[in-house]
């Protein structure tokens, strides 16, 4: 197993779509709060400091978790269908549910490198250019490796998904609309549905779709924690063993 993963974290780190997705991603979180910058700038209104950036922001950092697992979900793992390699991998005397596993791991890795690419440099950005400055009142510095950690969470989490629907979908252009359209649109589905059905509403309630948007939330409560915690790990187990039950029955051409 251990072998499989540096084989996979070799093919990661030699992926021209990861570097290429890390760097696209640095230089938009470089030029976002320019914007910003700039404009607060010549209109005279108070600057961002990186605290202050953080918070306001964090929460747009869900759409860059979701849109980078569509694309690495395309390009590190469904486009092994279409060259063969995983036909290769698959005939190489290591059992499917090794391989899944391992692939698993260093892409869900892979994932939450990109999900730390926006806060991280972004917020480094504007603390250079207007300085740290404080949180609010009730906040303290562990709200940074929180929304981290719960960042890397969560993204592990929509990574389990997306190489579920590798899986099934294995085209590297099906696999990455369809995640790009699932992602984007669950939620208004899950919440339109919810709100006639109750149990729907209840499935939603405590599924990664809707709690992702807590990750970003100033204060938690204490009795929110274990939700919070529990929902992504039991999504991880869950959609790990339905996708290596799927992948020891697949047949790979």
């Amino acid at each position: 197993m251990y072998n499989l993963i540096r084989v996979e974290l070799f093919k990661l780190h030699k992926n021209r779509s990861f570097w290429t997705l890390l760097i696209a991603l640095a230089v938009l979180s470089l030029a976002y709060p320019l914007l910003y910058y700039f404009d607060h700038r010549s209109s005279g209104e108070p600057q961002f400091t990186g605290a202050g950036f953080l918070i306001t922001f964090i929460t747009s950092n869900a759409y860059v978790m979701k849109v980078g697992v569509a694309f690495l979900a395309g390009f590190f793992i469904s486009n092994e269908y279409s060259t063969g390699i995983m036909k290769t991998i698959a005939s190489s005397g290591n059992t499917r549910g090794q391989l899944y596993a391992a692939k698993l791991t260093v892409f869900a890795i892979g994932a939450m490198l990109i999900s730390l690419v926006f806060p991280i440099v972004s917020t480094l950005e504007v603390t250079l250019l207007s300085g740290f400055g404080h949180f609010p009142e009730g906040n303290t510095l562990f709200f940074i490796p929180r929304v981290l950690g719960l960042t890397l969470l969560y993204t592990a989490a929509y990574a389990s998904i997306g190489a579920l629907f590798t899986v099934v979908l294995t085209d590297s252009g099906k696999t990455i609309g369809f995640l790009m359209i699932f992602f984007l649109l669950i939620d208004s589905v899950l919440a339109g549905l919810g709100s006639k059905v109750e149990f729907i509403g209840t499935l939603y309630d405590y599924s990664i779709f809707k709690l992702v948007g807590e990750v970003a939330k100033p204060h938690i409560h204490s009795g929110d924690l274990p939700a919070l915690l529990l929902v992504p790990l039991l999504t991880i187990a869950l959609t790990a063993i339905l996708g290596i039950f799927i992948f020891r029955r697949k047949d790979i051409k």
